[in-house]
């Protein structure tokens, strides 16, 4: 009979352990990190302006991890003067997540990376031509002000100029 007990005994604790452990192994498994997507602007990018970048975080089944922190670094062809803003944010309901990157005006390809262990994504940005800022002579794109200063200006230098010649006789 006692030894039917500790049989017993133990099948009962054994039942209890697997349904305390079972449902955190088996909930854990949705909520690993298995996949990063970061996304960015395309095109034509502007230095030392704010650049916002998402990544999105996806477990294993493909459905989002709330309240993961992500880590974002330049991985590669990082210049002085690049910044990136907010360099660890915490993943959304939706699995998603945003910083602000500013690239310095240095021609050339950086990597930035979104890591939540053990995944990782990244993207490339880059700034293909430093160049002059915007001087456009398109009379369009002048303010009204600036001819009127210049009408102004025009004006100041015939009085003076006039103003001498009469002075002069």
């Amino acid at each position: 009979m006692r030894l039917g007990l500790r049989f017993a005994a133990g099948g009962a604790a054994a039942l209890l352990l697997l349904c305390v452990a079972a449902p955190a192994a088996f909930s854990y498994l949705g909520q690993v990190p298995n996949q990063i997507t970061v996304t960015g602007p395309a095109g034509t990018l502007h230095c030392n302006t704010d650049l916002t970048l998402t990544a999105t975080v996806l477990d294993a089944t493909g459905a989002p991890v709330d309240g993961q922190t992500v880590t974002w670094a330049f991985t590669a062809g990082q210049v002085t003067g690049d910044q990136i803003v907010t360099a660890s944010t915490t993943t959304n309901a939706a699995g998603v997540t945003t910083t602000i990157v500013r690239l310095a005006c240095t021609v050339g390809n950086r990597t930035v990376t979104a890591t939540d262990a053990p995944a990782s994504g990244s993207l490339v940005l880059g700034i293909v031509a430093a160049g002059l800022p915007l001087t456009s002579t398109d009379p369009s794109s002048t303010p009204m002000w600036a001819y009127g200063l210049a009408a102004l200006g025009v004006l100041v230098a015939c009085f003076m100029v006039g103003r001498r010649v009469l002075q002069s006789r």
